[in-house]
């Protein structure tokens, strides 16, 4: 026996069915796309965090690059990262056990999974001012005599810093701007750079517009400067040539990592630009 029913009504039934049916598919819609926002937010997170810490490691690794020559303690991933930045794998110490293998480095790159791994080991055994911060990452300098040790011997340089950068203003050849004239006073510029500005004042008069390349924490001392005037001229490539060999000349930590021409946005003509590697050496004026 067939079903019958009246046209009318099988029209009502059938369209019933299909807001029905519709109703069911945008419940469930809701379902899915709530149960989808509760899956993909930490997930999202998550992801957000990571990269985070990757673009914190590459501008990490470009600030080592930039400023430091030596032997750099890092963990496997930023070893890798300083690796594809330009450092020499040679020049790299990376850090899988104890603390003993930090002290054969210069600086080390402190991320949070070399604080996960040595945890307050580290803090005898390095300075407390970073050299550069990046979000969580630290650029710190290693100190294999102690902190303690290394405190008594940064005063020194400290103040062997402020004799000399008061003599040094006090030199005919050789003006500053306030700013920098302040910080020599103070003792605040690098002792290698102290001592490049007096042997290149003695052939040539300097005026020196600024310092620069700090660290990230009070008491690293300034190891760029810009010179604006060389014997009253805007620096070029004729008068700057026997600067450039004099400083090409120089051996080890007194070879400075750049000597270049420049152009600052903030400066009206071309400066020159020196600049001493990180970290900056302690007792070279008392030698």
């Amino acid at each position: 026996m067939r079903f019958w029913m009246p046209p009318g009504r099988l029209v009502r039934v059938a369209a019933g069915l299909s807001l029905a049916a519709a109703g069911v598919l945008v419940a469930g819609a809701f379902v899915n796309s709530r149960a989808v926002r509760e899956v993909a937010a930490p997930r999202a997170e998550q992801l957000r965090r990571v990269e985070v810490a990757d673009l914190s490691r590459g501008n990490a690794a470009r600030w080592v690059v930039a400023q430091v020559r030596g032997i750099v303690a890092c963990d496997p991933p930023m070893c890798a990262e300083l690796t594809a930045a330009g450092v020499h794998p040679g020049t790299l110490l990376p850090l899988r056990g104890p603390r003993d293998e930090v002290l054969n480095a210069d600086v080390v790159v402190v991320t949070p999974a070399v604080r996960a791994m040595f945890g307050a080991g580290l803090d005898p055994v390095l300075a407390p001012e970073a050299l550069a911060r990046v979000a969580e990452i630290e650029v710190r300098r290693v100190t294999p005599e102690g902190v303690r040790r290394f405190a008594r011997e940064l005063a020194r340089d400290a103040a062997d810093r402020r004799r000399a950068g008061r003599e040094l203003l006090g030199h005919p050849r050789l003006a500053a701007a306030p700013d920098a004239t302040r910080q020599l006073a103070a003792g605040e510029v690098d002792a290698r750079l102290l001592s490049a500005l007096a042997a290149v004042a003695a052939s040539h008069r300097l005026y020196v517009r600024a310092f620069g390349d700090a660290g990230a924490d009070p008491g690293v001392p300034l190891r760029g400067v810009e010179i604006s005037t060389i014997d009253g001229d805007q620096p070029s490539e004729e008068n700057i040539s026997g600067i450039l060999r004099f400083f090409e000349a120089q051996q080890s930590q007194f070879h400075p990592i750049e000597v270049k021409l420049a152009q600052p946005s903030d400066a009206a003509s071309t400066i020159l630009r020196i600049r001493y590697s990180a970290p900056s050496p302690t007792g070279s004026l008392s030698s």
